[in-house]
């Protein structure tokens, strides 16, 4: 008897490393934040240097992550980059701030958003304050309970899912483009609420952190680096080559949401795709039925980052638990469903009560005070705020690991600039939100302050156990 030839594993090239870039990043942002953008800056040209800016500064964040995904194959993610690099503090810190702020509130923003697109799907008028919060509760619960039973969805559907995104970004270019028939009359029929612009510097901070939040998931590429044929090369091509094509992508769409909607449309708009489209279209009977299939789309799209975000993050979780960083139950597969019970139900759990306190203070805060809070724009604003100090944080860690290294690898010294810069733009983010988004900013530094100070606590009761 003959042993039958081992089969090689299959190993990602450039190309692939690229698609998973490009599907990571390109979600349900691009389909909202271009109004929040529009809506703090002064002119158009200000729109496009703000998603500029941002591309730069992912780039380099590309760059970054694509080492450290180099430096240790098949172990990446920021906690185990902050590990690694500076000890168990900073890394429960991270895991501490990815469940209460990051990921929760990312999935609390994707529902929301994906519930104003429904109705625009519907073709009805935007769902009120309870009934949208209570639907947007209700998926995220769903999809929480579904990826807890390891139902989720299967490779082919989501790359069915990118597909679809990245068809539905390109084909508003086309409509806003080449379709005639729309004018600044029509715009102004489907949006409403003022803009109100403020001064340069503090409307340039302010519009990063939508744009930033747009752009989130160009790490991804760092994740498959062990499955890479020649990791040294094709990660970084892959990885810089998939952030120039969504950069591309968006300053195309902005420029389309623009042209058709002007930037005050683009502003008032909620759904400014959809709206991109019905404007663009003329207004017809014909262009709403198109418009309702875009806003469709689009929410397909939201539901696969969705059950993305319930799925993947937990394992934040579970990593921390097996390290002995957070509570041993979490650490544990469900037996029967092979699962991080636990950790799901937490994450799901929390990023519910989160949206719906933020929204039960938005709610009094207007009752009690007449005081008007986007409760969307917080989260999002709190949500980039500690991302980006994290992010930040790994840029210094690549500076500590290269430094560890023995024997330097050709390369290492034009990463270590990368590193510079990006931990450096990373600063200088943290620093313009919190001087031109202070509450949310307030709030992230204090959900920071609280888990340093309870790892401290659970080390102090661990020693005096022992």
């Amino acid at each position: 008897m003959t042993d039958e030839p081992r089969r090689e594993p299959t190993r990602l090239g450039p190309f692939d490393i690229t698609c998973v870039v490009v599907g990571g990043i390109i979600g349900i942002g691009i389909f909202f934040t271009p109004a929040k953008v529009a809506a703090v800056v002064g002119s158009s040209a200000q729109v496009v240097a703000a998603w500029g800016v941002g591309g730069v500064m992912v780039l380099l964040g590309a760059l970054v992550y694509a080492r450290l995904g180099q430096l240790a194959p098949g172990d990446g993610g920021v906690f185990a980059d902050l590990l690694r690099a500076f000890g168990p503090l900073p890394a429960f810190v991270y895991g501490w701030c990815n469940l209460l702020v990051i990921q929760s509130g990312a999935l609390a923003i994707v529902a929301l958003v994906m519930v104003d697109y429904l109705a625009a799907a519907l073709g009805r008028g935007p769902f009120g304050g309870g009934a949208r919060v209570m639907l947007a509760i209700g998926v995220m619960l769903a999809l929480t309970l579904l990826n807890a039973l390891g139902l989720r969805f299967g490779r082919g559907v989501q790359i069915v899912l990118t597909v679809v995104k990245t068809a539905a970004v390109f084909g508003i270019v086309a409509v806003a483009l080449f379709a005639v028939g729309g004018d600044a009359a029509t715009a102004e029929q489907v949006v409403a609420a003022p803009r109100q612009p403020v001064g340069f510097f503090r409307a340039m901070s302010l519009a990063l952190l939508p744009v930033l939040f747009a752009c989130g998931g160009w790490q991804q590429g760092s994740f498959v680096s062990a499955v890479a044929r020649r990791p040294q090369r094709d990660v970084p091509i892959g990885t810089v080559a998939g952030v120039v094509v969504v950069v591309v992508a968006y300053l195309t769409v902005n420029l389309a949401y623009l042209d058709t909607l002007g930037i005050e449309g683009t502003a008032k708009s909620k759904t400014v795709a959809a709206d991109t489209v019905r404007v663009a279209l003329g207004g017809s009977a014909s262009a709403e039925g198109i418009a309702r299939v875009f806003a469709a789309v689009i929410v397909v799209s939201a539901l696969g980052i969705m059950n993305t975000i319930c799925m993947a993050p937990p394992y934040v979780l579970h990593a921390m638990a097996r390290r002995g960083l957070f509570f041993a139950p979490v650490g544990r597969l469900h037996a029967r469903f092979g699962t991080p019970l636990l950790a799901i139900l937490v994450q799901g759990g929390w990023a519910v009560t989160l949206l719906a306190g933020t929204q039960a203070v938005a709610w009094s805060l207007k009752r009690v005070y007449g005081y008007e809070v986007d409760s969307l724009g917080f989260l999002l604003d709190g949500v980039v705020f500690v991302d980006w100090l994290f992010y930040g944080a790994c840029g210094v860690a690549l500076l500590v690991l290269l430094r560890r290294r023995t024997a330097p690898a050709r390369g290492d010294a034009a990463y270590a600039v990368a590193a510079v810069l990006f931990a450096t733009s990373a600063l200088l983010v943290a620093v313009g939100a919190v001087w031109s988004s202070r509450l949310p900013s307030a709030v992230g530094l204090a959900v920071v302050a609280v888990g340093i100070a309870v790892h401290r606590l659970r080390g102090r009761r661990e020693s005096e156990g022992s």
